[in-house]
């Protein structure tokens, strides 16, 4: 019987093992237990989907363990009520003799493709491979539907060249040999259109996408037609630029009768934030997965994660934002004043005093006078904290339990950083002394 989605309502999240640095690692060190603790955490969000990033190479090397791997991901995820949205193909990489991403050499500016993309007589290796994870969790409760491949689409350096393309993607670098440049497109997107008609042919029961870089893609490789749902990433800097997108997306949902989905969003590191990505997805109701749910070892931990494995936070207005909460930005918003009840003043009066007494000490133990520093350095940073007055990149009141972790901390180092708090809080309070 066919799987009914609602892309609309899905909220999900991409996820990779926190303890893996990359996701080969995770399937060939996969945890149960970490991956339980992490749905719980999803849960908690109420996130309702996952999207896994599945290794062939690691399969080939160890198919059954591999395999057992995905099917308790699946399981473990259902159970605390979240769907799996796996991805089949990371890169089409068939053949013996494919070399090493390392060992590519860029040719004019673009970069080789895969052997794997000229050879079709090799592409049964694929379906064995389809087959196999077909077999071990292509039935599944927990299964929602298939990402054909992670971003296949052949580009130059994340431009595509396509008339759809918005100009501002491309008018960082110089046009690139067209001709070669399309070859190579084509020659990937054909890969990708048998994979879709491929896993089609063997499961009726859920539907299929691709994970494309850009909604701008859809057309261009001639993939609309064949997939369920219109998959796209999106990373824009902009409101306008992401709503642009968005409305392409839709546009594109109409044209063909078929849901949108973006399975990819939000970085940091691309003007891209949490809070505005999915209130704009929002916005138009389409659903979401953001990169990703754990703060772990991978190398994109400095500039996506909401969570870390202990169970803090990175950024609390995500969790909101999340929750559909978002920050004020109109004109009805008000600014906060800390210091409306001379707390302030209460805590310039404590900080002199205890300045002076430690000045006062003259002895060789100065821990009493590091730890009372410590107190109203904390007393300040709250008050900075709380009326968000200060960059929380690195809060202050981190700095001071890091401070606290240490042996023998020199005091005179906390008096320094307590008259910088102070002065801080003064200046935002537009207190004049």
């Amino acid at each position: 019987m066919k799987k009914t989605v609602d892309y609309q309502k899905l909220r999900g999240f991409n996820y990779t093992q926190p303890d893996a640095a990359n996701d080969r690692v995770f399937w060939a060190e996969y945890h149960h237990d970490i991956v339980d603790r992490d749905m719980g955490y999803a849960e908690r969000l109420h996130l309702n989907s996952a999207r896994i990033f599945l290794s062939y190479d690691f399969y080939k090397e160890n198919p059954d363990r591999f395999l057992a791997n995905v099917k308790d991901f699946v399981q473990t995820a259902w159970k605390h009520g979240i769907s799996t949205n796996p991805i089949i193909f990371m890169g089409f990489r068939f053949r013996e003799d494919e070399l090493p991403w390392s060992g590519f050499m860029l040719e004019a500016g673009l970069k080789p493709i895969y052997k794997t993309l000229e050879d079709p007589s090799c592409w049964y290796i694929g379906e064995k491979y389809f087959d196999d994870l077909y077999e071990a969790i292509g039935h599944e409760e927990g299964l929602l539907f298939w990402d054909i491949a992670n971003e296949p689409g052949y580009t130059d350096n994340f431009v595509t060249w396509y008339d759809e393309e918005p100009s501002y993607v491309q008018d960082y670098q110089e046009r690139p040999n067209m001709e070669l440049l399309r070859y190579r497109q084509e020659k990937t997107w054909e890969i990708v259109r048998h994979f879709c008609r491929y896993v089609k042919s063997k499961d009726q029961e859920h539907d299929i996408g691709i994970g494309n870089i850009f909604i701008f893609e859809t057309e261009p490789s001639r993939t609309a037609e064949l997939v369920d749902v219109i998959v796209f990433h999106d990373y824009f800097p902009t409101r306008k630029r992401m709503r642009d997108a968005l409305e392409y997306a839709k546009k594109m949902g109409e044209k063909y009768g078929k849901p949108v989905l973006d399975n990819e969003m939000c970085c940091l590191a691309r003007a891209n934030p949490y809070d505005m990505s999915i209130e704009m997805h929002d916005e138009y109701q389409i659903g979401w997965y953001l990169f990703e749910l754990m703060i772990g070892k991978d190398m994109w931990s400095r500039v996506h994660g909401v969570v870390y494995p202990d169970g803090t936070v990175r950024d609390p207005s995500i969790v909101a934002a999340i929750g559909g909460f978002f920050r004020n930005r109109s004109e009805t918003a008000i600014r906060s004043d800390v210091n409306q009840e001379d707390y302030v003043k209460r805590v310039s009066i404590l900080a002199e005093r205890t300045l002076h007494a430690a000045r006062q000490n003259k002895g060789s133990d100065h821990s009493q006078d590091v730890e009372n520093l410590l107190e109203v350095c904390e007393y300040a940073a709250n008050l900075l904290e709380a009326g968000e007055l200060v960059p929380m990149a690195y809060p202050p009141t981190a700095k001071i339990a890091a401070y606290r972790r240490q042996q023998n901390v020199d005091a005179m180092e906390i008096e320094d950083y307590l008259t910088e708090l102070m002065g801080t809080l003064k200046k935002a309070c537009h207190i004049i002394e």
